[in-house]
């Protein structure tokens, strides 16, 4: 999936707008989970020290994915109703990245690297387990 577009969006509330520009970003993410079947990843964030800064993490599986998006009637009432409430200050700051992998790094099953083969992890418990109950 080396085609992957990532874009990275920051966007600042207007002063005191920050949870009803919070309840407006989980409407959207729901309107994008519903009609963008080629958006992988669609996430805003919230700054844990400027409760009025958010930050857009998402991914979509090539051009066609993100072009869908760009002209979504959703996208366009958020921006619309995000505008006409006055919910942000300034204009959104925006980065593209295109993947240079086919893929992301792998799960590890057991958690950390190395987790798998340490005695007394659960994984070395399971497999233990599963083992003697095949006799």
């Amino acid at each position: 999936m080396a085609d992957v577009l990532t874009v990275v969006a920051k966007i600042r509330a207007a002063k005191g707008k920050g949870d009803a520009l919070a309840a407006l970003l989980k409407e959207q993410v729901a309107a994008v989970r519903r009609a963008e079947p080629g958006c992988l990843v669609y996430r805003p964030h919230r700054s844990t020290k400027d409760p009025d800064l958010f930050i857009f993490y998402e991914q979509y599986k090539d051009d066609a994915a993100f072009d869908l998006h760009r002209k979504a009637p959703h996208l366009a009432a958020y921006r619309e109703r995000r505008e006409k409430e006055g919910l942000t200050e300034g204009p959104a700051e925006v980065e593209i990245y295109r993947s240079i992998t086919d893929e992301a790094c792998p799960r590890r099953r057991g958690g950390a690297p190395g987790a798998a083969t340490r005695p007394g992890t659960r994984a070395v418990r399971d497999r233990w387990a599963w083992s003697t109950a095949r006799g």
